[in-house]
């Protein structure tokens, strides 16, 4: 479980860099996650066939990489109150589109890094692997 410090840590980096930003910061951290894992991609049909280089072009794209940062910015404001239930409360669904705790796993290990080329700090990106395996052990 993040420390109150880890959590502030990650809030604020959240706050000044993420929150007004979602869309282009969403964007870019698929782009980037899917360079890395371009299989992940086929998980989601509504642009599993875009060209990666298309991706940013595509509404199907932007719509869920805007769906998700807004969900993860709620987890990252109940960090430490609520946002590990609120991540297994979405595992249902994604089962259902055949995307596992391996999958998750796969996302909080890559957004440390991210967020580290992304203006995070140290603290912020140690603080970013202690939630997202707590948030990942949530996902089963």
């Amino acid at each position: 479980m993040p420390s109150a410090a880890e959590i502030a840590s990650i809030q604020a980096h959240w706050n000044a860099n993420v929150s007004a930003n979602k869309q282009a910061v969403g964007n870019l951290l698929f782009q980037q996650y899917f360079a890395k894992y371009p299989a992940d991609q086929a998980k989601f049909k509504k642009f599993a066939d875009v060209a990666a280089g298309d991706l940013g072009g595509n509404a199907a794209f932007n719509a869920q990489t805007l769906n998700t940062l807004s969900f993860l910015e709620k987890v990252v404001q109940a960090c430490g109150n609520g946002g590990v239930e609120m991540m297994a409360a979405q595992m249902p669904a994604h089962r259902g589109w055949g995307v596992d705790q391996s999958y998750f796993k796969k996302m909080f290990d890559f957004l440390p890094g991210f967020m580290g080329e992304n203006g995070a700090d140290a603290a912020c990106v140690a603080a970013w692997k202690v939630a997202g395996a707590e948030l990942t052990a949530a996902c089963k």
